[in-house]
């Protein structure tokens, strides 16, 4: 299991069943949605209500459905079964211990399925025909609290900052990597083009104010 690290983003190799042990002290804090796409994909997502703002929610949504839809047009993917997990540090810390040894939180996890397969599904009421197709690709998980930290700390909306690391998740989840520079080049223009295509700013542009040298 090699992870990789790109601004407190990581990816991890092979499939786990996603923990859904909440943060919060609730008995049943958990919300369980399926959000569809415009072009067909389906996001499975598992939400700690009691820890992420149903404003966030409600404002990213949109941003996170066509982003998929724009990744999938622009890398000529399938439609997409991907599930995530938005919960607080301390579930996002358990995952990062158990699966790259780093006991601290990070602002995303990607866990690639490495299933070449495809999700079929019936839409004729039951009488077996299947006329849609998806690729399960695998999950990811993401922490609210540093989300906000790190939004805050680089001057971005929650909402561009969010949609960025989602973006840069579903990315791993379909075999980019940044382990080499060139990989990382790569990796990186493919964000940039979903994120202008949502008006969303370059977040690798070094800030005016910083010095040339120093980078992020």
């Amino acid at each position: 299991m090699t992870p990789t690290d790109l601004q407190g983003a990581a990816e991890v190799t092979g499939m786990i069943t996603m923990p859904l042990e909440p943060d919060s002290p609730d008995p049943d804090p958990l919300s369980s949605e399926q959000w569809q796409t415009g072009g067909g994909s389906h996001l499975d997502l598992v939400i700690d209500r009691h820890i992420w703002p149903d404003d966030v929610i409600d404002a990213v949504r949109p941003s996170l459905v066509r982003a998929t839809d724009i990744a999938c047009e622009i890398f000529d993917w399938p439609r997409l079964e991907v599930g995530a997990l938005l919960g607080g540090d301390g579930r996002i810390r358990d995952l990062n211990l158990r699966f790259r040894g780093k006991d601290a939180p990070t602002n995303v996890l990607s866990f690639p399925s490495g299933d070449d397969g495809v999700m079929m599904e019936a839409t004729d009421g039951g009488s077996g025909a299947m006329d849609t197709a998806r690729l399960a690709p695998g999950e990811i998980a993401i922490a609210w609290e540093t989300v906000r930290r790190e939004a805050a700390r680089e001057s971005k909306s929650i909402h561009d900052h969010l949609t960025h690391l989602w973006v840069h998740g579903l990315l791993h989840l379909m075999g980019h990597d940044h382990e080499t520079d060139d990989e990382a080049d790569c990796m990186e223009a493919g964000e940039i083009r979903v994120l202008e295509r949502l008006g969303i700013a370059n977040p690798y542009a070094r800030p005016a104010d910083e010095p040339a040298g120093e980078t992020a």
